[in-house]
């Protein structure tokens, strides 16, 4: 009999540490604010790759605040999350960062970078902060690049320029503490340098708000009315800048030009639309990415300094067939054709580098397509 006890009581103990080993990971991602234009595909994409992972992910919303993503971390706590996935709103990363550290919470940087002051008191991940394993960023300077090359290119293309050949430009920014507002327009900086005969005349800050766009517009194109190209750091705010200007009875594409980033669906419809000329994006698919790359790293495959543990994605111009094969997923919140079992080194072992490239979604898309 006791022989049998002594071996029911070390099934058991089997049985339970089983039990507790099989639980699935649970991350939490701090997203921005509930049904947000932008955050809301970062969300809808995360949760399906956490889905195939067999991953809990749970999102908590900051609304932008300091104060809140600060009482976040002890919610976190709370829920026993492996992993935290945290933008850096309101320029409280290295306070988080010190933060997880004395809790011992994993976190992963990513969608804004630290500023260039925290980044020296930071270091690199895993440097000073050993719970900090990774950044994930987007390339916010190319997409703001990319956004001021296409507009003042079609601004050329359509005669906007003015008697001595000058494009003239007016940019519509996010928020001044925000690492994508100042990355962004660094980009249209180096596009209009790059052109040398293009103009930029005033860039104000809207906030990432498509009715603060409508009326900075509203009086910039007062003060301006020899501005032809209208930048905007979010298709938002682009939005913003069409609604004021069709209302003064000008029309985007013939009397001027505007075009944001995000690769929103409400951008994307705009373009169809005629509304707004273009967007630069891909950097709502980060969540999952980041996800992704957790996986790996409680699955046997570390982020740590000696192989990986800093990363950019690309940002992109859409095209019209882009937009065709992204808007219906985007109005759906359905991604379920996308493999992302494919792109964790864990379930393909022969995976050397991450591929997280919007091409490579858009292919997989289009292939599902046919």
């Amino acid at each position: 009999m006791k022989h049998f006890l002594v071996k029911l009581f070390l099934f058991i103990n089997l049985f339970i540490s089983i039990a507790v080993n099989a639980q699935p990971l649970h991350f939490v991602l701090l997203s921005g604010y509930y049904q947000d234009d932008f955050w809301e595909p970062v969300e809808d994409f995360a949760q399906q790759a956490a889905k195939q992972l067999d991953i809990k992910l749970s999102i908590l919303y900051t609304n932008d605040s300091k104060r809140e993503m600060l009482k976040l971390l002890s919610k976190v706590k709370e829920l026993n999350a492996d992993a935290v996935i945290f933008p850096n709103f309101s320029r409280v990363a290295l306070q988080l960062m010190k933060e997880a550290e004395q809790q011992q919470i994993p976190l992963l940087l990513f969608n804004s970078d630290l500023t260039e002051p925290n980044k020296q008191l930071a270091g690199k991940p895993q440097q000073k902060f050993k719970y900090w394993l990774a950044s994930l960023l987007p390339d916010d300077h190319q997409a703001g690049y990319l956004l001021g090359k296409h507009l003042i290119e079609q601004a050329r293309q359509k005669n906007f320029a003015d008697k001595n050949g000058t494009v003239q430009i007016i940019a519509i920014k996010g928020t001044i503490a925000d690492t994508p507002t100042r990355l962004r327009f660094a980009g249209l900086e180096r596009a209009i340098k790059e052109d040398g005969n293009s103009k930029l005349l005033q860039s104000v800050y809207a906030f990432w708000d498509q009715q603060q766009a409508y009326y900075k517009s509203q009086r910039l194109s007062l003060r301006y009315p020899q501005a032809k190209v209208y930048w905007a750091a979010s298709d938002l705010m682009a939005i913003g800048v069409n609604n004021e200007l069709t209302e003064n009875g000008l029309r985007q594409g013939k009397d001027y030009l505007t075009g944001g980033v995000d690769w929103s669906e409400k951008g994307l419809a705009a373009i169809k639309q005629g509304k707004i000329s273009t967007s630069a994006g891909g950097h709502f698919m980060d969540g999952a990415w980041a996800v992704i790359m957790l996986y790996d790293h409680f699955n046997g495959s570390p982020l740590n300094a000696d192989s990986f543990y800093q990363f950019q994605s690309p940002m992109t111009l859409i095209t019209s067939s882009d937009i065709d094969l992204l808007l219906p997923h985007l109005e759906s919140h359905d991604w379920k054709n996308i493999n992302f079992r494919l792109r964790s080194k864990v379930f393909n072992k022969h995976l050397k580098e991450y591929d997280f490239s919007p091409a490579s979604i858009l292919e997989e898309l289009r292939k599902a397509q046919d």
